[in-house]
């Protein structure tokens, strides 16, 4: 209890300043507290670290945060500069104020130590794509930290495409006084020359027949180019039993060349119409931020705590105005160079999102006994889009949306929790192929309901075992007049664990594993326009990890990490479905040092046995899955 309890009090508005970690020891397995989700670096472990979060997007959720502050995300953080995330479900999530259904992602900055350290890694990166990344942390007296970073890549993907990435950044922290940090930051990345893969749309949704990995099928000239970052500021001070929060920040993607590849109707035989969409400036920026004030009130064993929240968001997009280039028919896998044809974009949609949340909360802490989270807001939702050739349209919302939870201690092992909360999400809008492209979706109302346990066993073991109910509003093409609209609800009903702990000396283990009953309902089951099953799940998924330091090898130790996933649903009408396939990746590290210089030599195959298969999107779109590949890096921390 007393273990969650602090994890509470550190979230909920006061600051915190971990030790900084050199680059040498960083290892997901030994870092992460459950099977739930953990990056440490490059490498991600658990059942929710690609950021699907019970079936759902917790970036479409709301529930992106830095360093437990709000965050909206137009592009995702640069490496360089963030340590890693950490996936928050269910009782983890438990000190993180008004969460949305699904779970929480944070993600924490580097952070410079008491020492000077520039660190430098050369990593093979997949199939052989070179990458070098360097961060000097650098203590400036005991109050000032300042984290300087550069990253190259040159990435080659499992299609045979590839591309090239520079990344930069830094942070800067300072503590005036006690019991106050500042935090400001900047993130960007530059990318170009980043081919573009077809996306395989078959007949009926059937999986397309097996093809040649590492061959590239779509157009040279059919790629990505522009620049990404992210920049904001944080603050956490705590006075007496006064605690504040806050964090402003600016997050933007462009892309400015942009190329989408797809096979139209591919059939048995792997033969389908080829199609190549052009544009250009396609861009989405958004302006978040949060202001959070908490007043702690003691009385004995009972720690209450008052709080009021304010949230808001400003998003803008400018997307659409693609021109088309239709190739004929042509074989999935096999190359064929077309010439670049002159492909003149139209106007841009455009999209601008406006969301103003304002809540208040309540927490109870009660020494051995319970936890109780109460929160209420109200949230002013705007979205305008504007469709070249097409009338503007406005959708408003403005409901009121809750959480609550509660936990129980009835013994000093054993808490017992059950929780409930109700969400607004981002819908988007009509895709390019319904009958009414471009055209506004209202915000989703979500709930979501859970319950769950946590143990904690004698000699460091931790078990968490939970169930959840969430429910949102499915959108999908309507059969019947090619129109994107609602065509029911779609719940996941599941249950979700976690074992983590430490069974012999030198061995670390980390396992999770989430049973999923997806399911659509509404008219357009009834009347058989769709399956009942939605895209692109599957009713099991599996991952687990082991580190071991082998005695009598010092610096030396072994690792694994394996996922199996049951079957997935891979069309709308339920007709189609992904074999079920278990993943395999071995590695190994040796911690060393070259004269003063710690130094770590870390290889890693992945897909040890070479599982060919394929990954199927929302939209019934089939993209491959990588295949073995090895990769080895070397990291000094000078």
């Amino acid at each position: 209890m007393r273990r969650l309890a602090w994890g509470l009090v550190l979230v909920a508005g006061g600051w915190h300043a971990p030790a900084a970690a050199q680059r040498t020891a960083e290892n997901t397995v030994r870092e992460a507290e459950d099977g739930f989700g953990k990056s440490v670096g490059s490498e991600s472990i658990g059942i929710y670290a690609s950021g699907e979060v019970r079936g759902f997007s917790a970036t479409e959720a709301g529930n992106n945060r830095i360093e437990g502050v709000y965050w909206d995300r137009a592009a995702i953080l640069s490496s360089v500069i963030t340590r890693g995330s950490t996936t928050r479900v269910g009782l983890s999530a438990f000190g993180y104020p008004l969460p949305a259904p699904t779970g929480i992602i944070d993600y924490d900055l580097r952070r410079a130590g008491t020492r000077p350290v520039v660190s430098v890694q050369v990593n093979s990166g997949d199939y052989l794509g070179t990458d070098l990344i360097v961060d000097a942390a650098i203590p400036i007296g005991d109050r000032v930290g300042v984290n300087l970073d550069f990253g190259l890549y040159d990435d080659e993907y499992v299609s045979g495409a590839g591309g090239w990435y520079v990344s930069y950044g830094g942070i800067a922290r300072v503590r005036p006084v006690d019991d106050v940090e500042l935090t400001g930051f900047y993130g960007g990345y530059s990318f170009g020359d980043e081919e573009q893969a077809p996306t395989i749309f078959t007949v009926d949704g059937r999986v397309p027949q097996r093809i040649a990995r590492r061959r590239f099928f779509g157009q040279d000239w059919a790629d990505w180019a522009g620049q990404a970052f992210n920049y904001g500021g944080l603050a956490k001070a705590t006075f007496g039993l006064w605690q504040v929060a806050a964090g402003a920040f600016r997050s933007r993607f462009a892309r400015d060349e942009y190329h989408t590849a797809f096979y139209r109707g591919v059939d048995a035989s792997g033969v389908g119409r080829s199609f190549v969409l052009a544009g250009e400036d396609q861009t989405t920026a958004s302006a978040s931020g949060e202001l959070r004030v908490s007043r702690l009130i003691e009385e004995g064993a009972r720690r209450h705590r008052l709080l009021a929240s304010v949230r808001a968001r400003n998003v803008a997009a400018r997307y659409g105005g693609l021109a088309t280039a239709d190739f004929g028919l042509a074989t999935i896998g096999v190359p064929v160079d077309e010439s670049r044809p002159s492909l003149v974009p139209g106007e841009r949609t455009r999209d601008d999102v406006q969301q103003t949340s304002y809540a208040i909360g309540y927490e109870l802490r009660w020494a051995r006994r319970l936890e109780l989270n109460l929160g209420l807001t109200r949230t002013d939702y705007r979205k305008l889009v504007a469709v070249p050739g097409a009338p503007v349209v406005i959708e408003r919302d403005r409901p009121w949306l809750w959480n609550a939870a509660l936990a129980l201690l009835p013994t000093d092992r054993l808490t017992v929790y059950a929780a409930t909360t109700r969400g607004l999400e981002e819908s988007g809008i009509a895709p390019g192929n319904a009958g009414n492209p471009g055209a506004a979706l209202p915000a989703l109302r979500t709930r979501q309901y859970e319950a769950g346990v946590r143990y904690a066993f004698s000699g460091g073991w931790r078990a968490t075992a939970a169930v959840f109910d969430i429910a949102k509003p499915y959108f999908d093409l309507d059969r019947r007049d090619g129109l994107y609209r609602q065509l029911g609800t779609v719940t996941h009903r599941g249950a979700e664990a976690s074992l983590s702990g430490s069974p012999l000396e030198g061995l670390s283990l980390v396992a999770g594993t989430v049973w999923l009953h997806p399911r659509v309902t509404g008219q357009a089951v009834d009347d058989g326009r769709i399956g009942a099953r939605p895209i692109g799940r599957t009713p099991l998924f599996v991952d687990a990890s082991a580190d071991y330091r082998i005695p009598g090898l010092t610096g030396f130790s072994i690792d694994g990490h394996a996922t199996f996933e049951a079957r997935r649903t891979a069309n709308a009408a339920n007709t189609a479905t992904l074999p079920a396939r278990a993943i395999l990746d071995l590695g190994t590290r040796y911690r060393s040092r070259i004269g003063r210089v710690p130094t770590l030599f870390r290889v890693q195959v992945r897909n040890v046995a070479d599982v060919f298969g394929w990954r199927v999107s929302g939209g019934g779109g089939y993209t491959l899955l990588p295949g073995r590949r090895v990769t080895a890096s070397v990291t000094a921390d000078i």
